[in-house]
């Protein structure tokens, strides 16, 4: 990893917090709208106008002033070989966003080298702003927050929004409920690791491959005093596909391994 002071970090942190907000401004204005400007992409998941502007107003502002570093973002993404990224999830958790649900989030990560270093994630219809640099912590509106200390028992486990998912992996799900979680689906993934990191949620297990979808919530999530690693438990980039994720307050990390590897960790990843 590059050398990156505090200074640097906090300018990183100062330039996701501006984007974060003027993104919050264009999510508010099309959440309310009748006509969203939905269409279906090639893998029939759901992408709104609003979505599109968001990711381009990322690009636009890292060319505007920090030229050198590249965007990977969900929708668009430019110089995704430069070793400084800003991984981008425009609006994570739009099929909530287009159906009124308030736990859609813009998220963002400065990614050096493969590793987050700066993660902003915004809820703006709850007026939420969660905020984590590397070893200084993490934040929610600037006050400290800190994963639980529940074990599997007691745990309350973040489940998929949709049916299709959650039917998939419903074993691994039916193996955690028998230990004694709870297992609560609902929309928003970015924001159900927002959670887990403020110590509502325990836990999320995350079947996917985009590293716009995990890379600011792992490092909110570390910060935090959590753990996050792929189904696997091991390290990974963020600067390229990801081998899925499993997002803990760290008490049950192995439990939830256990789960995913008994029913097998390569027909876990996918939707």
């Amino acid at each position: 990893m590059s050398c990156m002071d505090v200074q640097q970090l906090n300018e990183a942190l100062a330039f996701g917090v501006k984007l974060a907000d003027d993104a919050g401004a264009i999510m508010r204005d099309y959440f309310y709208r009748t006509d969203q400007g939905q269409e279906r992409k090639a893998d029939e998941t759901v992408v709104t106008a609003a979505d599109r502007l968001v990711n381009q107003l990322v690009i636009d502002q890292v060319n505007a002033s920090r030229a050198s570093e590249g965007v990977l973002g969900e929708e668009a993404s430019v110089r995704t070989g430069s070793e400084h990224l800003w991984v981008c999830d425009p609006i994570d958790g739009t099929n909530g966003f287009t159906t009124g649900l308030p736990t859609a989030v813009f998220s963002l990560a400065y990614v050096v080298d493969g590793e987050p270093l700066v993660a902003v994630v915004s809820n703006p219809f709850t007026r939420e702003l969660f905020t984590a640099v590397k070893g200084a912590g993490a934040r929610c509106n600037a006050e400290p927050m800190r994963v639980s200390g529940r074990g599997i028992g007691q745990a309350v486990i973040a489940g998929p929004g949709g049916l299709k998912e959650l039917t998939r992996h419903m074993p691994v799900y039916t193996s955690l409920c028998e230990a004694g979680a709870i297992v609560r689906p609902f929309g928003g993934m970015v924001y159900q690791c927002c959670l887990i990191a403020r110590g509502k949620l325990d836990a999320r297990l995350f079947p996917g491959y985009g590293a716009h979808d995990m890379a600011a919530a792992k490092l909110l999530v570390e910060e935090a005093g959590g753990t996050v690693t792929d189904i696997d438990g091991k390290h990974q980039r963020y600067d390229r596909a990801i081998r899925g994720a499993i997002v803990s307050n760290g008490v049950i990390h192995q439990e939830l391994l256990t789960a995913v590897s008994v029913h097998g960790s390569d027909d876990f990843l996918g939707f």
